[in-house]
């Protein structure tokens, strides 16, 4: 069986020329973070979601793991599939025991998935994208191609799409091969996650804005509702905190999206998209020491930095004190952050 799909970049350097705009064209220009003002963390990239400009980078360019990031790709792909009519928003699946066994783990992020039951399509979208459901990713990636192996194509060819050249896919999750239990491949090492870097990260999310801005709507929920089965529901808090109304909202600005993520090897990792002064910018941190507030707080940093003013959460997020999210069960190895 085929190992990671990897594929060659052509980016250039941060501090190149502007070029012109093409299609999913990302340009290169940027800031160059000032001494004393790097943001806290391995990698660092903002762009301008309409053109591409690269406005801020920081190691940008580094492939490292991005844990539960990588579901904004396994978004990009149901949505693709959906638009094609392969699959429908209300498509029912049917939840195998392999999936079960993800989706039940402690040690995973998670809403509970009965062997046997079926859910919506958007039921596990859903999950997937507010609080990250390791067993939804599974499940959606399984309905629609089979195997692990076959999304992964389905992956690398959005990827592609999105001018991203070399990054490593292992599959739909983003914890390592070895998690995925019988649906992990099988010629590829335990430990192998997937690797991009925060500019592969920023292309990908940039993709899935400008193709499918329906997206938003589903990552910009401040609290979902999930019936598990008869006997359990989730009322699913979205657990990124820059959303309206989750802790950690910008003064200036709206964020709409999209994805955290954490393992042990990438540490914890966030991609936002929000409005700011009527410009649409994505910005991505990869590998943030600290707090799990920490991730958002760079974020806003690096906002600062771009925009050439202060921006910072609207509340003081060391009195909300918010470190965790009550549904979504974690330990150092989830990818649900």
């Amino acid at each position: 069986m085929m190992v990671a799909l990897s594929f060659t970049s052509t980016v250039a350097p941060a501090t190149a020329l502007a070029a012109k705009q093409s299609g999913n064209t990302v340009t290169n220009t940027s800031t160059r973070a000032k001494k004393g003002q790097h943001v806290q963390a391995k990698a660092a990239v903002t762009i301008d979601a309409k053109t591409g400009q690269v406005l801020y980078a920081q190691n940008a360019n580094q492939k490292m793991p991005i844990a539960s990031v990588v579901k904004i790709l396994t978004l990009a792909v149901i949505e693709e599939d959906i638009n094609k009519g392969k699959l429908r928003w209300n498509t029912k699946v049917t939840i195998s025991k392999p999936i079960s066994k993800i989706a039940n783990d402690w040690h995973f992020s998670n809403v509970e998935l009965d062997e046997g039951r079926t859910y919506t399509v958007r039921d596990l979208v859903n999950s997937m994208m507010i609080v990250s459901a390791d067993g939804s990713a599974a499940a959606l990636a399984i309905k629609d191609a089979g195997s692990t192996a076959a999304f992964n194509k389905k992956m690398q060819r959005i990827a592609h799409k999105a001018g991203v050249r070399d990054a490593k896919i292992y599959n739909m999750i983003g914890l390592d091969n070895g998690s995925l239990g019988a649906l992990k491949l099988k010629s590829v090492k335990k430990s192998a996650e997937n690797q991009f870097s925060a500019l592969d990260v920023a292309k990908i999310s940039r993709y899935l804005v400008d193709h499918y801005p329906s997206a938003l709507k589903i990552t910009s929920g401040n609290h979902v509702n999930f019936r598990s089965n008869d006997h359990q529901q989730y009322d699913m808090l979205n657990i990124n905190y820059l959303i309206s109304k989750c802790g950690m909202e910008p003064d200036y600005g709206q964020v709409d999206g999209l994805k955290t993520g954490k393992t042990d090897k990438a540490g914890d990792c966030f991609a936002g998209t929000g409005v700011f002064g009527k410009r649409r910018l994505i910005f991505v941190v990869l590998n943030v020491p600290g707090t799990y507030n920490n991730m958002f707080t760079q974020s806003l940093a690096m906002i600062s930095d771009v925009l050439g003013r202060q921006v910072k959460p609207k509340t003081d997020q060391n009195k909300n004190n918010k470190t965790n999210n009550g549904q979504n069960t974690a330990s150092s190895q989830s990818a649900g952050q």
